[in-house]
């Protein structure tokens, strides 16, 4: 009798462990591409392979900061986005979150235009994110 209850006692107790951690996974930012930026050009592409249903996006940037002057998102369907995004991001900061809205929000790409300096041999890697909900 002792050992069934210990037993049912630590099912009970991973059943717990399980409805709170797996909520937590499911809401965790996914990496979906990323560019190593030479700032001499001014416009980059970022890919995305995924054909999963992103509600929400941001930018991460390394090694350099970078002024972000405008982003488009090409979903799925060919539909494009246009979020008002001109920001400077410094070297390990991110973007603000950027909502997808709509039902169909497979993201298919993101175009980033942002400022050159001429001359530079700076490089700035910038990472797209997204999560799910």
């Amino acid at each position: 009798m002792k050992r069934r209850t210990i037993v049912v006692s630590l099912l009970a107790f991973h059943l717990t462990l399980l409805g709170t951690i797996a909520p937590a996974i499911a809401d965790q930012w996914e990496l979906l591409g990323e560019r190593n930026v030479r700032l001499v050009t001014e416009r980059d592409v970022i890919r995305v392979s995924s054909k999963k249903q992103y509600a929400r996006l941001k930018l991460k940037v390394r090694e350099t900061g970078i002024e972000i002057l405008s982003m488009t998102i090409i979903l799925g369907n060919g539909r494009t986005l246009n979020p008002p995004l001109r920001q400077y991001i410094g070297r390990g900061s991110e973007s603000r979150v950027i909502d997808i809205p709509g039902r169909d929000r497979t993201i298919h790409s993101v175009t980033l235009v942002y400022r050159s300096r001429p001359g530079s041999t700076e490089r700035a890697i910038v990472q797209l994110y997204g999560k799910t909900r």
